[in-house]
Formats: C-alpha cells, structure tokens, sequence
C-alpha cells in the first residue's frame, strides 16, 4: 500500500511532464519549499529528453557525480541511471552524498520503467528521524562525529579512477586537498581516503536540525553477516571500501547502528513507482533507499543546488 503521508502530490492528467513541470514550476517550488516532497504523477513521457525538459522547467543545473560512492552509468547531460546494484539488494536509507564534502540541495528521480515486483524508492523526513531517535544514540554521535573511511582499487567496490571521474593521480590529489578528505596512496594502485563529519547538520533554509550522514548504508553492519565476515579477513578492518567509526576512530557498536536504523524503518515513507513518476526532494530534509526488485526497473536521478560544508549557497530555487 503506498504511504505517501508528507509528500505533496500534483496530477498531470496526461500533460507532457516537461510542459507540466515548467508551467506548475512555481507550485512545485513552493511545496518543496514547505514539505520536501513533492511526487507528479499521470504525465506523458518517452524517456530521458523528456526527464531533462522538466528539469529545465524546474531550474535544475545538473551536477556532475564526483567523489563516487556507488556504480552508475550517465544517460543524458547530468541524468544519470540510479544505483546499479543487483536486484536482489536493498539500499538502506540515506541523504545523497551526506559523506562529503559538498553534496545536492535537491534530487529528481524519474521513473522510466517500474519494476516488475518490489523496487521501491522510500523515503524519510530526517528532521522527525532526529526528533525520533534515542537520546544516547545522538548524544553519543554529536560528542564524538562521524569518520568515514573509503578504499578504493582493491577489486570490491569502486576504482578511484570511477569514482573521481578521472585517470590523474594528481587530480584526486587537488581534489581531497581542496575538498577536505585526508588521502593516502597505497601499494598496488589503492587509494584510501578519511573524511570527518558531524552526524546532524543546520539545514541552510529552515535552519533546524537534521539527520544528515551515511551511518546506516556505510557501517558494517549493513553487509550481510556472512560477506563482511569475508571482506575484513581478506582486506583487514580498516579495507572495507566504505566505513564509518566514530570520529578517533573507534569502532561503532552494531547495537547504536541498529537503533538508527530502527526509527529508519518506522519512518519510511514508500509507495509503488508508476511509469513517469518525477519525484523532486529535498536532499537534507527527505532520505531515500531502494527496496530488492525484480523486472527491469529503470529509474533516473538527476541532481542540483550544490551545498558546502564550508558556505551556505544562495537559494538555487524559490523556498
């Protein structure tokens, strides 16, 4: 049963999504504004032309994807295929690229294709997640912040050449030196990277406090018991390709993760992708995931607004 509590929703009664979108932009502007969330649905579409016009309308300026943390493929200028992950796994909740040291103001996803069974895109208010969430579990985030620890070029997970979009040693270097990231280059091509971050933020427009980080998709505890067992043999506890430990380092216990992950699964907003749904979201109000699927889902994901842990940006849409 599709939940859509929180998510403004507008019918586009068989209007091209493209002229939809730019004639509603000003409606759509406002309700993101207001709720985070806003799902059109019932519009005509053929495919990713169609997908950049409405992201036209609604001002987007499509980012490019650097600092990489999952495989994608690009489909159109700045539209990208959403993570292509098998089928069979579940993406656990997250706000797109909260490890970073910049990260989208808004994302839209498009379904071109839903998928046969299963494949959802839940999504969570992360200012109610914060609301929610175990006193000890913040208390205990906020004193100590995050530490986020990436490998790359082991042979599981990304190459660094995929997820810096480039074949230069030199350009990673001035992009983790610009960027804030500690790097280190090891034997065998591999590169290590170590970013730390708080666990909550101040959203730039609202100004409240949010739940913004990778702690439920990037702690260990997210692989099943069996390939993580695998993984630390083989690469150590320090080579998983992503991690995150408390901010000295310190191993974060399964129990607190599982706490966060819990108020998560209570949260969650979900409802079954129809063909042509554009979803817009606010990036650092509204999480998102994937359900296991099966079929040939194709959905898309473009994204805007840049937003540094350094500056706050002038507002890139109305709200």
């Amino acid at each position: 049963m599709d939940d859509l509590t929180g998510i403004t929703v507008l019918r586009a009664e068989g209007e091209r999504l493209g002229a939809f979108a730019r004639r509603q932009a000003p409606a759509i502007h406002e309700a993101v504004a207001a709720r985070g969330a806003v799902l059109i649905r019932g519009a005509g579409a053929e495919g990713v032309a169609d997908f950049q016009q409405a992201l036209d309308g609604l001002g987007f300026r499509p980012l490019e994807y650097t600092e990489r943390s999952t495989p994608r493929s690009e489909v159109g200028d700045g539209v990208f295929t959403s993570t292509e992950y098998p089928a069979r796994e579940v993406i656990p909740q997250h706000c797109e690229s909260s490890y970073a040291g910049a990260w989208p103001g808004r994302l839209a996803f498009f379904c071109a294709t839903p998928a046969a069974t299963g494949g959802a895109t839940p999504i969570t208010d992360v200012e109610r997640v914060l609301e929610e969430m175990p006193a000890e579990v913040v208390e205990a985030l906020e004193a100590r912040g995050l530490r986020y620890v990436r490998n790359y070029g082991s042979g599981v997970g990304l190459d660094w050449r995929e997820a810096f979009q480039t074949d230069s040693r030199a350009e990673v270097d001035r992009f983790c030196a610009a960027g804030g990231l500690e790097w280190q280059w090891l034997e065998d091509d591999r590169l290590r990277t170590v970013r730390r971050a708080p666990a909550t933020v101040t959203h730039p427009r609202t100004g409240r406090r949010v739940w913004f980080n990778h702690l439920v998709l990037f702690h260990q505890s997210a692989l099943p018991s069996g390939l993580r067992a695998d993984l630390v043999a083989l690469f150590g506890a320090d080579g998983l390709p992503n991690d995150v430990l408390f901010g000295d380092g310190s191993p974060i216990p399964d129990e607190l993760v599982a706490a966060a992950r819990a108020v998560f699964e209570r949260r969650a907003r979900r409802f079954a992708w129809r063909r042509h749904d554009l979803l817009v979201i606010d990036n650092m109000r509204w999480s998102h995931g994937r359900e296991a699927f099966t079929g040939e889902r194709r959905v898309l994901v473009s994204m805007s607004d840049p937003i540094t842990r350094s500056a706050r940006p002038e507002p890139a849409y109305r709200g």
